[in-house]
């Protein structure tokens, strides 16, 4: 809160006064002697202090715009049929030969030669997790 104090001086009050009246009932304004008036000093505002905000973080430059260096990825290996139906057989010999048909209907064969070309890589990945080395 700013809180400012005014002090209003006005110099040989009695004078005026006097002078006022005399004005008033007709007669002369009486001079009489004057002392300077007091000197007061100019008041000042107390300065709050105004809460400081801390300049934010640099912004980093814009990376230029350059491709992003490629870098070479293997091809996913290529299974065949007759891969993925030996390690099938394996997994029968295993016992696991109703987890296997599970995983057959779960992409919407009976067989795997029923398979298309693209679902041979997942179908060999899905019967890695049946424990099948492929």
């Amino acid at each position: 809160m700013l809180e400012v104090k005014v002090t209003v001086s006005v110099p040989d009050l009695a004078n005026a006064i006097n002078n006022l009246a005399a004005a008033i009932g007709g007669n002369k304004p009486v001079a009489q002697p004057t002392a300077p008036p007091p000197v007061q000093p100019a008041p000042t505002a107390v300065p709050q202090a105004q809460p400081v905000t801390p300049p934010a973080p640099p912004v980093p430059p814009a990376p230029a715009s350059f491709p992003a260096p490629s870098v070479p990825l293997a091809a996913p290996p290529q299974y065949t049929v007759e891969q993925i139906m030996q390690a099938g057989a394996t997994l029968m010999d295993a016992g696991k030969i109703n987890e296997l048909l599970a995983l057959l209907h779960s992409f919407g064969v009976q067989a795997v030669t029923d398979l298309k070309p693209e679902q041979l890589g997942a179908f060999a990945t899905a019967m890695r997790d049946l424990g099948a080395k492929i």
